[in-house]
């Protein structure tokens, strides 16, 4: 191994002299006094170093600060979503929720505000809900289930949604506060 490296040198020093600029600066270099020679390979090393510099040590430096920036992006959205885990989670109610009345009434005053006529419904259990709805809008239905779950605290149990028409819907559900 540490002949290869040496002929690996060897090779690498006969190309450096067989080239047309080190055989102009050869004899240039020779013709400078000791002094000037010193300063010639102090700027050199200068050089050098500025040149590592700029195309390792700061790039890398780049690369780990945007690195870290994305990171902290990550586990900031990763925060955010554990704390609004509970919107995605099947039956758990979100913190401070509201109702604000029977669940019949929540229901009814939520669907109105959505433009949303019930054409049925019953009580269903101590704290349930079962609720008919005929040809109803279906982006008006989805945002109302939201509000109902997000903001109300009501669970949808068990749904059945039949496609009538484009956009339009039949819904039946059982609804649990």
């Amino acid at each position: 191994m540490a002949e290869f490296i040496e002929r690996i040198k060897e090779q690498g020093k006969q190309q450096l002299m067989a080239s047309s600029l080190y055989q102009g600066a050869s004899p240039w270099f020779d013709g400078l006094t000791s002094r000037d020679q010193l300063m010639v390979k102090s700027l050199s090393a200068a050089i050098f170093l500025a040149l590592l510099f700029v195309w390792i040590w700061q790039p890398s430096q780049i690369a780990k600060h945007k690195s870290e920036q994305r990171f902290n992006s990550e586990v900031t959205f990763h925060n955010k979503m554990k704390e609004n885990a509970y919107l995605f989670s099947s039956g758990n109610k979100s913190p401070g929720v509201s109702r604000g009345g029977s669940i019949l009434s929540v229901v009814n005053n939520t669907a109105k505000a959505k433009n949303i006529t019930l054409k049925r419904f019953e009580p269903e259990g101590q704290d349930g809900l079962r609720v008919w709805l005929d040809r109803a809008n279906f982006n008006s239905v989805i945002d109302w289930l939201e509000i109902l779950e997000t903001q109300k605290g009501i669970s949808i149990e068990q749904i059945s949604i039949d496609k009538v028409s484009p956009g339009l819907i039949n819904l039946r559900a059982v609804l649990k506060s």
